[in-house]
């Protein structure tokens, strides 16, 4: 029996993480019949709470553990057909490698929702990775087909779980077809367990330094971002931003050479090999012969790498058919998203910026770009064992104060400190502590940036629970001085 099929006949799914994704994946599956069995080692979950999510007719044998076993308990496997398991668990997990070594399959819920799609679903898809500018590239391209007439919906790591955007026949057949394009933003910890997944343009933002704590290297890491190519034919798209180093080598280089999709190469500067370029105020394209230009002068969207993203967001719309003109008109009424470099006003003549999402050294490297010797930098969190040695140049040409917060911080002032640097490196116990004393350091006319270059999860829920208590911190500042 295929994995399909088991969903369709009753079968035992153990979900493992019940986050908002595996609640959605554990109420389609209950829909369906199937018996579940959730599984999460977070014993703050509410049961009350998740029942409900997955209460189905009378004789289900549904079950929901929370504290009942250990996370390393593998008799939780017993009857199980199928395994959906929550992408911020590591393949070596226990139960994961068990499961594996039982040949019970083991699926993201991105793999489950490819499986369950119809022919024209999965035809009207658009897949975007990358290291940095996932979310941003996602929103542009969803808010270009809408002004352009296309019905999307965005979903994966923003918006809904893709299994939350469609429905199933309960008597066993698949997910109806529809003219809507799925926007997916994906993540390499997804791409690890999809296995047929075939989006019909995948588009592959920057590869750099991040979740090597997760990848172990920078090579494995790459190899994760091109499955996105994997299993795609001449009917799809491969979108590939040629300025990252990595890429280009994999796409033009022996190491990897992808004969499948139609692979359009976009990068700033002009060369042979890219279809999507800028000179002036314009991005050119010329690939499916179809050339001309967008022009966007006059953007909300700052810095060269909003540039490249705005590209990556051009390209689909570009292939689909759209109108160059009412995709320049679109993209220049696009507003930053929160947590991106987004400018909360002046206090005392500061200009604070909130750049949360930066959770590696190249988003805070992309936001120093912008700037001149004028920063206090807060940054530092998480510590996922990444690279900041590559901020070294920047840090001498835009900081001149660097605060430091988290269990990275340590780290990070070992990295820069050196008799020669030109801003001076300081220590705070938390972000409130690092914001007053950012202000005290910073004279009006430069900029107090948040880019921390780390994870959250050491101090917040997440990169937008630091971004938003930044927000309100600064506010409250900005309230003292009227």
């Amino acid at each position: 029996m295929k994995e399909i099929d088991i969903i369709f006949n009753h079968g035992n799914i153990l979900i493992i993480g019940m986050g908002i994704t595996g609640a959605a994946v554990a109420k389609k599956m209950a829909e369906l019949g199937n018996n579940i069995i959730a599984f999460d080692n977070n014993t703050g979950l509410d049961k009350g709470l998740l029942y409900p999510v997955i209460e189905k007719s009378r004789g289900s044998d549904s079950e929901i553990l929370l504290v009942e076993r250990n996370n390393a308990d593998v008799s939780v496997l017993k009857n199980v057909d199928l395994v959906i398991a929550s992408p911020g668990i590591p393949s070596d997990n226990i139960i994961l490698s068990a499961a594996l070594e039982r040949k019970i399959p083991v699926w993201d819920e991105l793999e489950l929702s490819w499986q369950l799609m119809g022919p024209e679903q999965r035809k009207n898809t658009i897949a975007v990775t990358g290291t940095n500018g996932k979310t941003t590239v996602v929103s542009l391209a969803g808010t270009l087909m809408e002004k352009s007439g296309m019905k999307a919906v965005l979903c994966g790591n923003i918006g809904s779980p893709v299994i939350e955007t469609f429905k199933i026949d309960k008597r066993g057949g698949r997910a109806f077809s529809d003219d809507t394009v799925r926007v997916i933003e994906t993540s390499s910890f997804q791409l690890e367990r999809t296995f047929s997944f075939k989006p019909g343009i995948g588009i592959l933002l920057n590869i750099t330094s991040d979740h090597i704590d997760r990848h172990r290297c920078i090579e494995e890491y790459a190899d994760m971002k091109f499955r996105l190519f994997a299993n795609q034919d001449s009917k799809d798209f491969a979108v590939v931003n040629m300025d990252d180093e990595t890429i280009a080598k994999k796409i033009t280089g022996s190491v990897y050479k992808h004969e499948g999709p139609y692979v359009v190469k976009y990068g700033i500067k002009r060369v042979k090999a890219n279809n999507l370029w800028l000179e002036d105020d314009y991005i050119y394209y010329d690939f499916l012969s179809k050339s001309g230009r967008i022009n966007i002068k006059g953007v909300l969207l700052k810095g060269i790498h909003n540039i490249s993203n705005i590209m990556a967001s051009s390209a689909p719309l570009l292939i689909l058919g759209a109108d160059p003109e009412n995709i320049g008109d679109s993209i220049k009424n696009f507003k930053p998203l929160s947590h991106r470099m987004e400018y909360l006003g002046d206090v005392d003549g500061i200009r604070c910026i909130n750049d949360s999402k930066s959770t590696n050294p190249d988003s805070t490297a992309a936001a120093l770009k912008d700037f001149t010797k004028e920063v206090t930098l807060i940054m530092g969190g998480k510590d996922k064992n990444m690279e900041f040695g590559t901020l070294a140049s920047l840090m001498d040409s835009a900081v001149n104060n660097l605060i430091l917060i988290g269990d990275s911080a340590n780290r990070i002032e070992k990295t820069f400190s050196r008799n020669d640097i030109t801003y001076g490196i300081y220590r705070c116990k938390d972000l409130e502590e690092a914001v007053r004393l950012g202000f005290k350091l910073t004279p009006p006319g430069d900029v107090l940036l948040l880019s921390p270059g780390c994870a959250s999860m050491d101090m917040f829920i997440d990169y937008k629970d630091r971004g938003n208590r930044f927000k309100k911190i600064v506010m409250s500042f900005n309230e003292k001085n009227g």
